[in-house]
């Protein structure tokens, strides 16, 4: 089998080391799988490269077992080895030394003996990643972070290539039913009506927010972030499209009694306003610990960094299409890529994802002009990889007087949901206090009385 760590073997600055090994447990491992053929499958998992193997010879042995195998032999046996085995090994004591790796006592550890051998190739590969952390020595200063950040990356990789124990039916009944009874598992929207339709976000996945221009999607993005805030959580916020300073003015205004937008943003504040500014500044300073955000990222692997450094209960991407893949300039490939890792990522890290992205304008061409599944930008990988996703309808932005939600209704349509419900939640807006209300009553009555 071949992989990209047989580079290991080729790096001239660590051949001249004896690296982790041991060459007894490479013979009694292949011994024991020659005796018994059947042990294959137990030891299989530990063993995803040939490179497992140290020794040349015993590398050797292991790719004709795998030939073999390949080939459909049911019975790998000495003579049979000696047959597949390349000419390059193929010399006058070569039976000699296969017969020599069966003469073993034992059967029994052999999947000891693979995790052995598991160990200390992770050492190895690790090793070699420290090697060219080393070398970034050598860099220009201008490149250096860029070369470290792809070599921690690399390192976790092959960290994550440790096996684990292996599958425990027990364990994972234990585990099922400490998770159907833990509430910590799902994080609400905040708003009654949408979770009770949606069950809310889940750890693990990813809920999508998606629109047009103009129909409130980073709005209720940030109306969502507040409430779980003041529920308690960590959030860790991507800003792409607005700045960290402009989404700190909208979380002022929604922290506050009635501030404008509009007068944040122009500078037109009366003294009452000031009054309301820095009551409102004191109890973000309170409650709002648990927000990181961060404007100044602009790729995947920044945001899978800041994720590993902060760990947050949910994560926020305000939106995806701003989002850079290194090497990748194909659309499609870039928002598959993205997706990817946010899913591995919300697994591996137990956090809830919440994404923002933007829909292609074939909606606003049609008479129903209600978001679809294939109005989002990229849908393969966006409608495949999210559990749910969320389209943000605002009506009165097309019919205005027309429209029969009104100025302060918006509707929110649940387009997908992996675990059934479907359906609408009929909810307010008021675009200049940044606030999304559960109806649109609520929205009217709050801006006149204001």
């Amino acid at each position: 089998m071949e992989s990209k760590h047989n580079v290991l073997f080729e790096d001239s600055r660590i051949m001249a080391q004896t690296l982790p090994n041991s060459y007894e447990v490479e013979k009694e491992l292949l011994g024991q799988i020659i005796l018994d053929n059947s042990l294959i499958d137990k030891v299989i998992q530990y063993i995803p490269s040939d490179t497992i193997f140290y020794n040349e010879f015993n590398r050797s042995v292991w790719r004709g077992i795998m030939g073999l195998r390949k080939n459909g032999t049911d019975d790998i046996t000495v003579n049979t080895l000696i047959a597949e085995i390349p000419p390059s090994y193929a010399t006058s004591d070569m039976g000699w030394k296969i017969t020599g790796l069966c003469e073993i006592a034992t059967t029994a550890n052999s999947e000891n003996n693979a995790k052995i051998l598991h160990e200390k190739w992770l050492l190895r590969n690790v090793i070699l990643k420290a090697e060219q952390v080393k070398n970034v020595l050598n860099v220009k200063n201008s490149d250096a972070r860029e070369v470290l950040e792809q070599l921690q990356h690399e390192i976790e990789d092959v960290l994550d290539m440790q096996v684990g124990d292996g599958f425990d039916i027990d364990k994972l009944l234990e585990e099922t039913f400490k998770n159907i009874f833990d509430k910590n598992a799902l994080i609400g929207f905040g708003y009654p009506e949408l979770d009770e339709l949606t069950g809310g976000m889940t750890r693990g996945e990813i809920t999508v927010i998606a629109g047009r221009p103009g129909h409130f999607k980073s709005t209720t993005m940030l109306n969502i972030v507040r409430n779980i805030i003041h529920s308690g959580y960590k959030v860790l916020v991507m800003n792409r499209e607005m700045s960290n300073i402009e989404m700190m003015k909208k979380l002022i205004i929604l922290e506050s009694e009635h501030l404008s937008y509009e007068k944040i943003r122009i500078g037109t504040l009366n003294d009452n306003d000031n009054d309301m500014l820095e009551k409102s500044k004191q109890n973000i300073r309170k409650n709002y610990k648990n927000l990181i955000m961060n404007d100044k990222i602009f790729d995947i692997e920044g945001s899978m960094r800041e994720i590993r450094k902060h760990t947050p209960d949910v994560v926020v991407d305000d939106y995806i299409g701003l989002v850079s893949v290194a090497g990748v300039d194909d659309n499609r490939m870039r928002v598959d890529n993205i997706m990817k890792q946010y899913k591995w990522s919300a697994k591996k890290h137990k956090m809830a994802v919440l994404l923002v992205s933007q829909l292609n304008r074939e909606c606003e061409t049609r008479a129903n002009k209600r978001p679809l599944l294939r109005d989002l930008r990229d849908s393969g990988s966006i409608e495949q990889d999210a559990e749910i996703i969320l389209f943000m309808y605002y009506e009165w932005r097309y019919y205005v007087q027309e429209s029969d939600m009104g100025e302060y209704g918006i509707e929110i349509i649940l387009g997908k949901n992996r675990y059934g419900k479907s359906g609408r939640v009929k909810m307010g807006v008021a675009g200049d206090r940044c606030k999304i209300y559960s109806t649109p009553e609520e929205a009217l009555t709050e801006v006149f009385n204001g």
